[in-house]
């Protein structure tokens, strides 16, 4: 029998009662099931992604109805929209995988996850799911591993979790926050490539002054070096410019680390707002000059 699935925000008595009815007048022909986003559980490794409900897997479904996300849940459904293109299994309404920057960090671990970019295995459940979830997350990912709040930028919010009770952490941030989770790779080298447009632009390394600092993040006192732009791996740089396409950004910041013990290059993020160092320190805000001006000289000769 087919089984349809109802997600909504709250599964409140008019969505029970919904639910009730399409059960007892699709003439046999489907189950009816309610779910809420909250219940939701996110994997991703590679092009393999698979997402939850309940125990189950969202693959078990049919059809699925995004009845009500509301603004709490708005992210999380364009995410969910976005497997579910890549698992073809039909849902409504399409418009959902069109969430574009309304989309969390989540969202666009998904995309560049998808198209085969080299993101790190990633793991996510709502906030309340994560007590819960522990023991699943260490075996999956092992110790160390890093915490990551969906919202937040700059290096605030990440958590390296050396042991069970690392996640204490949980305790002490706002209870809004909401974290994925990512098997930590050791490593002493990472790099920012600025890409603007579809070249990379400006290219730099991120060195830690802190050795207890797991971080390398200037806002937490790494320091940059930045490097001839031609000095930059081919394949970083086609790394950054396919991410920058995949996420349909013009202007974006991308951080690459390099594994310690493999050498193999990670996908970190592509900030959609990565911050300048002042001009006289770094060439970000003169090539982001050049490529206003190329921009605006193009618009002009139209």
């Amino acid at each position: 029998m087919k089984e349809l699935l109802i997600l909504v925000d709250k599964a409140g008595k008019k969505k029970k009662s919904l639910v009730s009815y399409l059960g007892q007048n699709l003439d046999g022909k489907a189950k009816v099931t309610l779910g809420r986003f909250s219940d939701l559980i996110f994997e991703i490794e590679g092009k393999n992604v698979r997402v939850r409900l309940d125990g189950r897997n969202i693959a078990d479904f049919d059809l699925i109805y995004f009845r009500r996300a509301g603004s709490d849940f708005l992210s999380l459904a364009g995410s969910l929209a976005i497997c579910l293109d890549y698992l073809k299994i039909e849902y409504i309404d399409s418009a959902f995988c069109k969430i574009g920057p309304a989309g969390s960090k989540l969202t666009s671990l998904i995309k560049l996850s998808l198209v085969g970019l080299p993101v790190m295995p990633s793991f996510f459940c709502r906030r309340d799911k994560i007590e819960d979830q522990i023991e699943y997350i260490v075996s999956k990912f092992g110790f160390p591993l890093v915490a990551k709040d969906l919202s937040r930028q700059r290096g605030e919010g990440v958590f390296l979790l050396k042991r069970r009770e690392d996640f204490d952490f949980l305790k002490k941030v706002d209870p809004e926050d909401q974290f994925l989770f990512q098997k930590f790779y050791p490593n002493e080298e990472e790099y920012r490539l600025v890409v603007l447009g579809d070249k990379v632009a400006v290219y730099y390394r991120k060195i830690r002054k802190n050795s207890k600092e797991f971080r390398s993040n200037t806002a937490l006192g790494a320091e940059e070096e930045f490097l001839d732009i031609k000095q930059a791996p081919k394949q970083m740089k086609q790394i950054a410019v396919k991410a920058a396409k995949v996420l349909g950004l013009e202007i974006t910041g991308v951080d690459i680390l390099i594994d310690s013990r493999t050498g193999k290059r990670w996908l970190l993020e592509a900030n959609r707002s990565p911050s300048f160092t002042e001009p006289q320190l770094s060439p970000e805000l003169s090539a982001l000059a050049s490529f206003f001006a190329t921009k605006l000289g193009a618009k002009k000769s139209r």
